[in-house]
């Protein structure tokens, strides 16, 4: 009698960054990623849809819209909550697909952890995403890492100095509420960086960075003098400040590499795969790293380390041209056949024009209600 055949899928997608529909919200792909999350139920055998950090873009999106955007520091469980509920409604063609996904009993969907979905740490988020979802037996939330028969995923911002998420001390204590215990610059963000963004919310779409801030010498002025002022007075103005607000705790060990960074204008994410391979002894042939937005691939004889891209609205510059390219999106596709995996990467066709970099810098909002027109979203707030 023959062997029964053993088979699962697994799909990774990794970036997404869904936001609150605001401009400080990179993601407008949602008819594309809707239509793969279903074209998925056309398979027979079950499906494991791992949805590799920063799935949600809770860092960039507002607490409240009306009667303006407000970013605050400090996230309890209400606060995600609102959050949850802004990208919902911003995204909702998405969150209808992860229903229509999981209406199979055997498709299960995992929310990997990343540094600009935080918020997943929080039960109640978690239990709202089930409820969204219709669904509270197939919907998981693993932390760090999917692994499956020789296959493992992990974001890989644990890898990266500035991002690392602390899981000694999760949970803050302020005034008498537990708020998320962010890293560092993430603190950095929200508090000073977001008003930036909403000013120039086209250009962190653009890179590479080094590249972009030469040929923009305002924002790369205003980018170092916000970069060093926040960074002078969380050293020796914000302690004392706020001395009972232990977000305003300064890490020491921070100063060189800050430094480091403003000194080099390197505002991009670290090459985190070499990171990768000394720090971890897993033994899995087939790795996906998420946290780079690029397509990059590491090979040995052993194992293969995959980064498929981002999702978000993204775009390479070319110094020459000036042209703006629009990066394509890519998943991961995982044929687990009894206890053997094979691989394949897998680009998404998305219609996109080339924008012009001298056009863009003219009118930033213009162009990325262009962009979003062109891939047919509509849920933009523009107030």
């Amino acid at each position: 009698m023959a062997a029964e055949i053993k088979r699962k899928d697994v799909i990774i997608i990794g970036d997404i960054e869904m936001g609150g529909g605001t401009f400080t919200d990179d993601f407008i792909s949602d008819k594309a990623l809707s239509e793969l999350i279903l074209s998925l139920l056309k398979r027979s055998h079950p499906v494991d849809l791992v949805l590799n950090g920063d799935t949600f873009d809770f860092l960039k999106c507002p607490s409240r819209i009306h009667p303006e955007t407000f970013f605050p520091r400090h996230i309890t469980k209400e606060v995600s909550l609102a959050k949850l509920k802004l990208i919902y409604t911003a995204h909702l063609p998405v969150f209808k697909a992860f229903t229509t996904f999981l209406s199979k009993r055997k498709n299960h969907i995992y929310f990997i952890l990343g540094n600009h979905d935080h918020d997943l740490l929080q039960e109640e988020v978690q239990e709202e995403i089930k409820r969204l979802l219709g669904n509270h037996t197939q919907v998981h939330f693993p932390g760090l890492f999917y692994e499956e028969s020789g296959v493992y995923v992990e974001h890989g911002h644990q890898y990266d100095f500035l991002f690392q998420i602390n899981f000694e001390k999760l949970f803050l204590k302020h005034k008498g509420e537990s708020i998320l215990n962010f890293p560092f610059v993430s603190f950095g963000l929200i508090s000073a960086f977001m008003r930036m963004k909403e000013q120039y919310p086209f250009l962190e779409r653009i890179s590479p960075r080094p590249s972009l801030l030469t040929h923009h010498r305002v924002v790369a002025r205003k980018v170092n003098f916000k970069t060093i002022g926040y960074f002078l007075k969380s050293m020796v103005f914000y302690p004392f400040r706020f001395y009972s607000d232990p977000t305003y705790s300064f890490p020491t060990n921070l100063l060189r590499e800050l430094y480091h960074r403003i000194r080099t204008i390197h505002f991009d994410v670290d090459n985190i795969t070499t990171i990768f391979m000394k720090q971890n002894r897993i033994h899995n042939e087939i790795v996906i790293l998420g946290h780079l937005h690029e397509k990059r691939i590491a090979k040995s004889r052993k194992r293969i380390i995959i980064h498929p891209g981002s999702w978000r609205d993204e775009y390479d510059f070319q110094p020459k041209t000036r042209e703006l390219i629009p990066r394509s999106k890519r998943y991961v596709d995982i044929s687990i056949i009894n206890d053997k995996s094979e691989y394949k990467i897998v680009d998404y066709p998305v219609r996109r024009s080339i924008f012009h970099f001298d056009e863009v810098i003219k009118d930033e909002k213009k162009h990325i209600l262009l962009a979003a027109k062109e891939e047919g979203y509509k849920r933009l707030v523009v107030g």
